[in-house]
């Protein structure tokens, strides 16, 4: 039950300090009556209170809970009572409202791996675990199919795309995602090399896959559909069916999660969020075109060695393998191109599940470049890697000085000096963040030094100012603007 909870409530892209134990201790005091689903929401709040000790902006970490006392779980489902002041006076990016019920609108995989983080008190250390295991696999690809020669290529622009170690460092749900995919793929080759252990493992890339779909909706796509293709076309049925076993093993993960939601084990969580206009929808439209165009034009920026695919390609005899891995990337590129919701920043970061194979297309180039052209080439591709510092510099600095101003709001509080205080937030921290971005209380709100909320009607902030007594009230607005109010 226990775990059970915490899949539930723990967002998609958020870690704590706290244990489990603690968490659950928590439920005992403040609020009579809150069970275990509050403590989850709790859970959530601690997240900050560690990201703030990151030089990480708020607005990339902070897709978690904030408290709200009133949930609680029944045989039901989660009911929430409306009545509660701290109902209108909390709002979080990314989660859903459904009916006055508060759960993340993301799959439950990715929150499954910070719980294990956050059991061993390392929930930071999760992604850099795992993109670690990223780099391992692509380089050992390289070397067992390219060449020992090539992993120094790799290893090369790995560690320039700043791009790439931005989400390596991050909370965020994409470098997972793009490991098991990845991770699928390498299985399903070996199953081209080893027909002996075929069955296994396509079963195996299948589960991996299956997995994946649990840490992102459409991430998985491209890859299933290219194996599934291949099988069919080979007549390799029998294969075919342990890839499906294996990945519907996994995927069904996301319907019992539904089911436990909603009682419908086909209604997502996204569908539950009714975002208005374009957001969480897949569509066929102009939008989602441009949005293309941009994260393209984002992609060249974080990545210009990428251009010599294009630059080159009359030249350069594209290998049956470079194929695989353009045609692996141009489908992710076309299945977020029905979803015109937001170019997804900072970077292409949508097209980060498959940027392994990008990167194994133009090590390929670099492979022929090495063996097979002359001056002019070697020099594109000098070019491109001062390029690929210029735009990975550029990109970095970028995101240092949104950081910094997304902790403008920690900069102001600084200054209101000792005591217990409650701020109301009339604008986000940052032009780009909306007041949601809200995600800072600690789990037990009554010994908070510091409490923050939306800046609700006034009879809301009476409820609160009663709730939380004794504490001076200030209203934020950004940029470091800060109003005293009469104290609670």
């Amino acid at each position: 039950m226990r775990a059970l909870a915490l899949l539930l409530l723990t967002t998609n892209a958020n870690a704590t300090k706290y244990t489990l134990e603690a968490l659950l201790a928590r439920v005992r005091s403040d609020y009579p009556g809150v069970t275990a689903a509050r403590a989850n929401i709790d859970f959530a709040n601690a997240q900050l209170s560690q990201a703030r000790r990151l030089w990480w902006p708020q607005g990339q970490i902070t897709f978690g809970f904030t408290l709200a006392p009133s949930i609680h779980c029944t045989s039901g489902g989660l009911t929430e009572s409306k009545l509660d002041p701290l109902h209108n006076c909390v709002d979080t990016s990314c989660i859903a409202d459904n009916h006055g019920r508060r759960f993340s609108k993301y799959p439950p995989g990715w929150p499954a791996f910070l719980a294990l983080g956050a059991l061993a008190r390392i929930p930071w250390l999760v992604d850099p675990m795992l993109g670690s295991v990223l780099v391992f696999l692509i380089l050992r690809y390289l070397e067992q199919r390219m060449g020992k020669n090539l992993v120094n290529t790799a290893g090369t622009l790995l560690t320039l795309c700043l791009f790439v170690c931005y989400y390596t460092a991050s909370l965020r749900a994409h470098i997972a995602s793009a490991l098991f995919i990845f991770a699928a793929f390498v299985a399903y080759d070996a199953s081209q090399q080893r027909p002996q252990c075929s069955r296994l493992l396509l079963f195996s890339a299948g589960a991996l896959l299956g997995y994946s779909s649990m840490i992102r909706y459409l991430d998985w796509i491209p890859l299933a559909a290219w194996i599934g293709v291949v099988l069919v076309r080979r007549k390799m049925f029998t294969e075919l069916t342990f890839f499906g076993i294996g990945f519907g093993l996994l995927a069904t993960g996301n319907l019992l999660y539904d089911t436990l939601l909603s009682g419908d084990p086909l209604q997502t969580p996204t569908a539950l969020n009714h975002s208005p206009g374009i957001h969480d929808r897949l569509m066929v439209s102009w939008t989602g075109l441009q949005l293309t165009g941009v994260r393209l034009i984002n992609l060249l920026w974080v990545f210009p060695p990428a251009l010599l695919l294009i630059v080159l390609w009359k030249r350069y005899q594209a290998s049956p393998k470079l194929n695989m891995y353009l045609a692996l990337f141009l489908m992710n590129i076309g299945i977020y191109s029905f979803y015109p919701a937001g170019a997804g920043g900072p970077g292409p970061r949508y097209l980060l599940a498959y940027f392994p194979f990008l990167i194994l297309a133009v090590v390929d180039v670099r492979r022929w470049i090495n063996h097979d052209c002359g001056a002019l080439s070697r020099r594109l591709w000098t070019l491109a890697i001062i390029l690929q510092i210029v735009g990975s510099l550029s990109f970095i600095t970028k995101e240092s000085y949104a950081s910094y101003w997304r902790r403008d709001l920690a900069r102001t509080v600084r200054q209101t000096g000792h005591g217990r205080k409650i701020f109301f937030l009339e604008t986000g921290t940052y032009p780009a963040s909306n007041v949601g971005d809200l995600t800072r209380n600690p789990p037990v709100m009554s010994s908070a030094k510091n409490l923050y909320f939306i800046w609700c009607n006034q009879l809301e902030r009476n409820a609160l100012l009663r709730r939380f007594p004794g504490r001076k009230v200030f209203i934020y607005e950004y940029p470091g603007g800060l109003h005293r109010l009469a104290d609670s």
